[in-house]
């Protein structure tokens, strides 16, 4: 019963939640310049607003457009109005 007290036993929770968040890192990695490049289209898009440009985009296009502003307009982001 001694040496069990002074030996500290692994945390199975800890271990499932540490390698969970290192799967989630490695996945936010690997997605980061797809995201990056549809957030650069959708502030492209954006930038159309009020223009025949903004005419000529597929209704899907307009409201990522929307989306994207508003997240930027929300955070204080460069593209906020």
């Amino acid at each position: 019963m001694g040496s069990q007290d002074q030996h500290k036993r692994p945390d199975l929770f800890g271990a499932v939640a540490a390698d969970i968040e290192a799967k989630r890192t490695v996945a936010a990695e690997a997605a980061a310049p797809e995201r990056q490049a549809r957030d650069e289209q959708a502030a492209a898009d954006a930038a159309l607003y009020g223009t025949a440009g903004w005419d000529a985009l597929g209704d899907r296009r307009r409201r990522l457009a929307a989306a994207h502003t508003v997240r930027q307009t929300e955070a204080g982001g460069p593209d906020a109005a």
